[in-house]
């Protein structure tokens, strides 16, 4: 490969890459075309990219980017994924894809959340994490409980004086007598 074409491919990886803070390095060996086109289509659709980069040219493209980690981590077949809100939402994508690749051909490699480097032993349980839009709804849940306990409490004597009223009036439908409580 010419200097000149290394240079353009890393000043296109720079523009590309140069806002991410978050990608998951995949290995994706021994795949048919058919699968790895479901794939990228499903990656596709969910706001994500998979790309296979030369390591070296990489390397040189992210060195002073937020992917500088990863960048230094990689070797040899290297395929990275970029987008969706996270990587745990590309973690969580490949857990579900992983029965569809035959055994052995998808190996998670490495990650970067948040600009904090994952290695191989970290990213398996990366899955597991709860995802941004998860964190905001439990966040949410804790903050409103409170409220909602406070709304309970106010209106739950209501309720009852309504229920007792409720009960009078079917007795009195029904022609039975009201006994007089004494408090």
């Amino acid at each position: 490969m010419s200097k000149l074409v290394k240079e353009l491919i890393t000043n296109e990886l720079k523009e590309r890459y140069a806002e991410q803070n978050n990608a998951v390095w995949i290995e994706l060996v021994g795949v048919d075309g058919t699968t790895t086109n479901e794939f990228r289509g499903d990656l596709r659709g969910r706001e994500m990219r998979m790309e296979v980069v030369k390591t070296a040219l990489f390397r040189r493209a992210c060195a002073e980017s937020p992917l500088a980690p990863l960048a230094d981590q990689l070797e040899g077949p290297a395929a990275l994924i970029t987008g969706g809100e996270s990587a745990i939402d590309v973690a969580k994508l490949l857990e579900d894809w992983a029965p569809k690749f035959p055994k052995d051909t998808l190996r998670l490699r490495g990650a970067l959340l948040e600009g904090e480097y994952l290695d191989e032993s970290q990213v398996q349980d990366l899955h597991k994490m709860p995802s941004r839009a998860d964190l905001q709804a439990k966040i949410v849940l804790i903050v409103t409980t409170p409220g909602r306990n406070v709304v309970g409490a106010a209106v739950s004597p209501g309720r009852k004086v309504v229920g007792a009223i409720k009960q009078i009036a079917e007795k009195l439908e029904k022609g039975e007598t009201i006994e007089r409580v004494q408090a």
